[in-house]
C-alpha cells in the first residue's frame, strides 16, 4: 500500500480546521439559541403526535397509502457505451404492486432519436452547445421521473389510495417531468388524493437566511442537526407552490423534509404526524414503507447481470459495453 503524502495530510488538517472553526459554537450554532430565533423569526416548532390504529383508520376511511420510487442500474460506463434499465415501482399496504419499466441505450435507434430531438429542442429555444453526452443524461433522468409519475397516476387510477409518498422532493418532477407531473398534480387534487415528497437529503439554505443574515450560508440540514426534538417540525415557505417542512422522526439528529402541494396544506400536520408514525424510532428518519419500496425496487447487479446474459449477445456484451477497468489485475 502507498504512503499517504504529506501534501494530502496537511490538505486534510486544513480541512478539518476550517470545517471545525465554521461549525463551532462560536459561529452562532448554539442550539438552545437557534432554536430561540427560529421561534422568534419562523413559524414556529410544532410538535407531532403518533396516529393510534384507531386514528390512522379512521383518518384514511380503510383507502390504502402508497410508496413511489425508481431505481437505475447501468451497464458500461462511457458515452455512448452503455446500457441503462430504468423501473420504477408504486406498491401499496394492500393491493398488488404496479411496476414500470424502460431501456435506455445511446446506442440503439430508438434512443438516438431522443437524443437528436432534446438537442434540437434545445438548439431552438437558444441553446446551443449541447452535447449528445449532456443530453443523454437529461433523458435518462427525465425517464426515471416519469416512470415513478405513472406509477403513481396508475395507482391513482386502480387503487384510490388516500396518499401517495414519492422518493425526494416534488420539485424535481416538475423539473424533469413538467408534462407527467402536471398531470398527477390535477389528478391528484380534483380526486382529493394526497401526495407528499419524502426528502432525505436537504439541499436547501433557508432558514439561516430567516433567522439571522450571519447564518445565511449554512444549508438547513447543518443548522437543523439535534435542533429539533424527535416528533418536532418546523414549516417553512419556499414560494414555489409547494409548502415545504422540515421534521425529526427518529432518534437520530438529522432532519428529513416533506413537499406537498399548496392546495392540499389543510392536511399537513396529519400527513407529517402518519410520516412519524410510519417511521422506526431507531431509523435514519425515513418512513419504513419507503425504505420497503427503495429495496424491493432496485435492480440489483446480480439482476442485471442475469439479465443482460440472457438477452444480449456475449460478444456485444464485450465489443460495447465491457470496461477496461473490470479487466485490472491486482
Amino acid at each position: 500500500m502507498l504512503e499517504v503524502s504529506a501534501k494530502l495530510k496537511e490538505d486534510l488538517t486544513n480541512a478539518n480546521q476550517e470545517l471545525q472553526q465554521k461549525y463551532s459554537k462560536k459561529s452562532g450554532l448554539n442550539k438552545q439559541d437557534l432554536r430561540a430565533k427560529i421561534k422568534q423569526k419562523l413559524s414556529g416548532i410544532i410538535k407531532l403526535n403518533q396516529m393510534s390504529e384507531d386514528s390512522l383508520e379512521a383518518w384514511t376511511d380503510n383507502r390504502v397509502i402508497v410508496g413511489v420510487d425508481g431505481s437505475v442500474n447501468k451497464l458500461g460506463s462511457n458515452y455512448p457505451h452503455y446500457l441503462c434499465l430504468l423501473q420504477a415501482l408504486a406498491k401499496s399496504t394492500a393491493k398488488e404492486d404496479i411496476i414500470e419499466t424502460e431501456l435506455f441505450c445511446p446506442l440503439v435507434s430508438s434512443s438516438k432519436e431522443e437524443i437528436n430531438k432534446f438537442i434540437l429542442d434545445q438548439q431552438q429555444q437558444g441553446n446551443t452547445g449541447i452535447s449528445k453526452q449532456y443530453a443523454a443524461n437529461k433523458i435518462k433522468i427525465s425517464k426515471l421521473a416519469e416512470l415513478e409519475l405513472e406509477v403513481a397516476l396508475q395507482a391513482i387510477k386502480e387503487w384510490q389510495p388516500k396518499l401517495i409518498m414519492l422518493d425526494g422532493s416534488l420539485i424535481r418532477y416538475r423539473i424533469e417531468a413538467e408534462e407527467k407531473w402536471s398531470e398527477l398534480k390535477e389528478t391528484a387534487i380534483s380526486q382529493e388524493i394526497l401526495l407528499v415528497g419524502v426528502i432525505e437529503e436537504i439541499g436547501t439554505q433557508e432558514v439561516g437566511k430567516e433567522v439571522d443574515e450571519e447564518l445565511a450560508e449554512f444549508y438547513d440540514r447543518e443548522l437543523l442537526f439535534g435542533v429539533l426534538n424527535r416528533g418536532e417540525m418546523l414549516t417553512l415557505e419556499f414560494k414555489r407552490s409547494l409548502k415545504t417542512v422540515f421534521l425529526r422522526t427518529s432518534r437520530d439528529p438529522q432532519v428529513i423534509g416533506l413537499d406537498i402541494l399548496e392546495e392540499q396544506q389543510s392536511e399537513l400536520q396529519n400527513m407529517a404526524e402518519l410520516i412519524y408514525t410510519l417511521t422506526p424510532e431507531d431509523s435514519r428518519g425515513i418512513p419504513i414503507w419507503l425504505d420497503v419500496v427503495d429495496h424491493e425496487v432496485r435492480i440489483s447487479d446480480k439482476m442485471m447481470e442475469s439479465l443482460i446474459d440472457a438477452y444480449l449477445d456475449s460478444s456485444l456484451k464485450k465489443r460495447l459495453f465491457a470496461s477496461k477497468r473490470e479487466e485490472r489485475v491486482y
